[in-house]
């Protein structure tokens, strides 16, 4: 008889030398492509090497100034204008990036003189042009981060606009070079000049010392067991009961795994302190949840990666080639720019499609793997605002569509009541992406599609209609079932987890806790016989808006109008042409409750537009798209705030008083579920090294927490979102414990979306919605919240919890589109 325990005691072992070998190999690829400093251990080799090299730098420039400057000091002309830290980082990093492979100290020196020199001409052209170079940098930064393609591009940039700039000699950045290279080894210890034969010549070399290798096989030794491979249990995980020791069940790693993420000792010590156990129950609940691979889904996922065709939202296994250049690229600036943008355009998304296909194969891997198990399960950990994440990445039921579409429960439950059937029909539509409907439409439409389905299920490598679907592998793997049923309902065992997903859940929160009638209602907080759609509700608002300002100029005090009213008006008559729909409006109103701002709210606008051109719409915008995105992202912004008036009114306060009892030291509170959330984001003594060509980074000595120090301005940017997050997490808490005390025992929970089986769905769709409604319907948790945290001394300076509405919260026990 297979002894599951010892397979499990086998996988955890695998697990942590699987973390040890993506390690090593991680580290050697970037030491041999010349990027050492991609690793950990070099990063932090770095981040050391840089303050006794720049402490070197500025004493070689004193005694050149001091008067004492000998031959020795002549290289100190090229080190003016440009900071001795800039100068360290780009030494320490082209010295450690390359210090795999034999390094000829000439070659060496000179590519980090003329790094300099390159550096300081972009810094001289910068100061010159400081919106031009902005832009610059930012469209690079969003391209690249390898070294010769930026320093290509700044070339060929500062060759065509002709800057003035007196280039150095191939001596002169020798010399700079050497004498950097000096500095860095003297004052580190760590690399050293040595010289050899290489055939009839001999050359000068920078090896590392003794102690520079010791210390890196430390750090990779280190390293390298911090991050096993999480992968799923063939067992049930071990019960939490009590901040460590849950989830898997050997000694096979070396810290063993934590309830709660956090490095915060504040944190760590009031949860110790704190009554968990309702926490830990529902953790414990989802995480005993018995799990397995559906291998049909898994077979056609597998022959469609092999087909390498960009199907089903599957990554194509090749690049997408880029754009042939112009016969005219030198002379046709126009071709030029327009040969540019697409070819960045093309490389973007090849590094996308490069990650997209790591993870699939990764998923591919991993669910092939773990298909022979009758049941898997997957540990679950707390972040520091009480969220349930899965440990295992990658396969997980909290993953992406193709993780979800390959896991189905272990066991399934029969399909006899017609609300059970009802919600697995509503499933179908809404992973396919019928979900604005009612219910009704959404069952009609599986009728009506009836034979797709069918026969998806039969061959859906021939018939790829389910491919097209919102969400093509859940769906998929919907349609295997539905086959089923529709063959055998009496018999059948649905075993999908049928997902139920919260409105805006962020928003739904904030309405509840001000009883907010207006936002309820477009989070579906009140019972409607349609879903209502809070982002097509911003939507129209932001189109009546854009009909209004452009109707401005037909109206008769538009012969008083100035340039930019004018403009204006253009630029809402173009964007009334082009169509605001709910996508443009979705991610904006999306994030609003975690933190949302202005200038985000106009970055989501322009991904969603240039997603739109990028399927065939008209382009009305040509180069002034950026600033016509960031004009629309402000009537975006405005209309929100006309649609989601408690949730702003909401975040203001917790902004306003998390800055005023900042200097009293963390944050402390206790959420509805028992959780206790601290929020203490210390002054950080940092100072960022930025260059051009090499990107930026922190210096270490100056990038550390100040000991009890409070950074007012991370406190309140960080209180809304970690409070709505914490609220959304004590929900799902309640949740389970509620539908497990009523006999469920699968979940398939995601923050906002909480799934079980077709049968059970009812069971905790009422759970759902009475722990939401207990939740709020006791003290403002706001008010809690004021009394928590605010010192008496301070309750007198300390803004009024904002007004409750009328919102009558028992309606949401009868809203059936709350979540659905």
């Amino acid at each position: 008889m297979i002894n599951m325990m010892e397979i499990q005691a086998d996988q955890e072992g695998r697990m942590a030398s699987l973390g040890i070998e993506r390690f090593r190999r991680n580290a050697l690829e970037a030491r041999e492509e010349g990027q050492a400093t991609r690793s950990h251990s070099m990063q932090q080799v770095l981040d050391v090497m840089i303050d006794p090299t720049a402490s070197a730098i500025l004493k070689f420039r004193h005694e050149a100034e001091s008067g004492r400057a000998g031959r020795r000091h002549s290289a100190v002309r090229f080190f003016t204008g440009i900071e001795a830290d800039v100068l360290a980082f780009i030494a320490a990093k082209l010295v450690l990036d390359g210090y795999a492979q034999e390094t000829n100290l000439t070659n060496l020196a000179i590519r980090i003189g003329s790094t300099v020199e390159l550096e300081k001409r972009i810094a001289k052209f910068t100061e010159e042009n400081k919106g031009y170079m902005k832009t610059v940098q930012a469209d690079l930064s969003g391209r690249t981060d390898h070294f010769e393609h930026k320093r290509r591009v700044y070339m060929h940039l500062l060759r065509e606009k002709g800057d003035e700039w007196e280039s150095w000699s191939k001596r002169e950045q020798l010399l700079t070079g050497l004498k950097l290279v000096e500095l860095m080894s003297a004052s580190t210890g760590l690399f050293v000049t040595d010289t050899r034969r290489q055939g009839k010549k001999t050359i000068t070399v920078l090896e590392p010392t003794q102690r520079f290798r010791d210390w890196v096989a430390t750090l990779d030794m280190q390293f390298e067991i911090m991050s096993p491979e999480y992968l799923p249990c063939v067992v049930p995980p071990k019960d939490w009961t009590g901040l460590t020791g849950g989830g898997y069940h050997t000694t096979a790693f070396p810290y063993p795994l934590q309830l709660v993420k956090t490095r915060a000792k504040a944190h760590k010590k009031a949860l110790q302190n704190a009554d968990l156990s309702r926490v830990m129950s529902s953790v414990n609940s989802i995480q005993r949840t018995p799990w397995a691979i559906e291998t049909r889904t898994l077979e056609v996922l597998k022959a469609l990666l092999g087909t390498g065709n960009e199907v089903a939202g599957l990554p194509p296994m090749t690049d997408d080639p880029v754009p042939t250049k112009p016969v005219d690229i030198d002379t046709n600036e126009a071709a030029r720019n327009l040969w540019k943008r697409a070819a960045v355009q093309v490389h973007k998304r090849n590094r996308s499609l490069f990650s997209r296909r790591m993870l699939a194969l990764k998923t591919l891997k991993i669910a092939e793997e773990y298909a022979q198990y009758p049941e898997l399960y997957f540990p679950h950990q707390l972040d520091f605002r009480g969220r349930i994440y899965s440990v295992p990445q990658v396969l997980n039921p909290q993953g992406s569509d193709v993780a979800k579409g390959l896991l189905v429960f272990a066991e399934g439950d029969p399909i006899h009541t017609n609300e059970a059937r009802d919600w697995f029909l509503v499933h179908g539509a809404n992973s396919y992406g019928i979900d604005k409907v009612d219910f009704d439409e959404r069952k009609a439409w599986v009728k009506d599609n009836l034979q797709n389905i069918l026969q998806a299920a039969k061959d859906p490598l021939d018939c790829l209609w389910w491919a097209e679907a919102d969400s093509p592998f859940v769906f998929l793997t919907w349609c295997f079932e539905f086959a089923e049923f529709h063959a055998d309902p009496v018999n059948f065992k649905s075993r999908v987890p049928i997902a139920m997903d919260g409105s805006c859940n962020g928003l739904q929160h904030y309405s509840a806790m001000l009883r907010d009638p207006v936002g309820g209602k477009a989070v579906n907080l009140v019972p409607s016989d349609k879903p209502q759609d809070i982002y097509a509700e911003v939507a129209k608002v932001v189109n009546e808006t854009l009909y209004r300002t452009a109707m401005q100029e037909h109206l008769p005090h538009a012969y008083y109008a100035t340039k930019e009213d004018r403009e204006e008006w253009a630029l809402a008559d173009t964007w009334g042409a082009f169509g605001i729909d709910r996508s443009i409006t979705k991610r904006p109103v999306m994030v609003l409750p975690y933190g949302g701002t202005l200038s985000s709210c106009q970055k989501y606008v322009l991904e969603a537009t240039s997603k739109k051109l990028a399927a065939g719409v008209r382009d009305p915008f040509g180069d002034a798209l950026f600033s016509s995105c960031n004009w629309l992202g402000s009537v975006v912004w405005s209309s929100i705030g006309q649609v989601v008036v408690a949730a702003r009114l909401a975040m203001g306060w917790l902004q306003d008083v998390t800055r005023k009892i900042s200097a009293e030291g963390p944050i402390q509170w206790t959420t509805p579920s028992g959780f206790v959330v601290v929020q203490a984001y210390p002054q950080i003594k940092a100072e960022r090294i930025n260059t051009a060509l090499l990107g930026s980074r922190f210096v270490p000595q100056f990038h550390e927490e100040v000991p009890n120090t409070i950074d007012r301005r991370r406190q309140a940017n960080g209180i809304a979102p970690n409070f709505v997050h914490a609220l959304d997490a004590a929900a799902l808490t309640l949740t389970v414990i509620l539908a497990a005390a009523r006999g469920l025992t699968k979940f398939a929970m995601i923050h906002d979306s909480y799934g079980t089986t077709a049968a059970k769905t009812p069971a905790l769709a009422k759970a759902l919605r009475e722990s939401f409604v207990n939740m709020y319907s006791g003290e403002n948790v706001l008010e809690v919240f004021a009394r928590e945290v605010v010192p008496e001394h301070l309750k007198q300076d300390t803004p009024a919890v904002p007004m409750v509405g009328g919102l009558d919260l028992s309606e949401t026990l009868n809203s059936k589109y709350f979540f659905a």
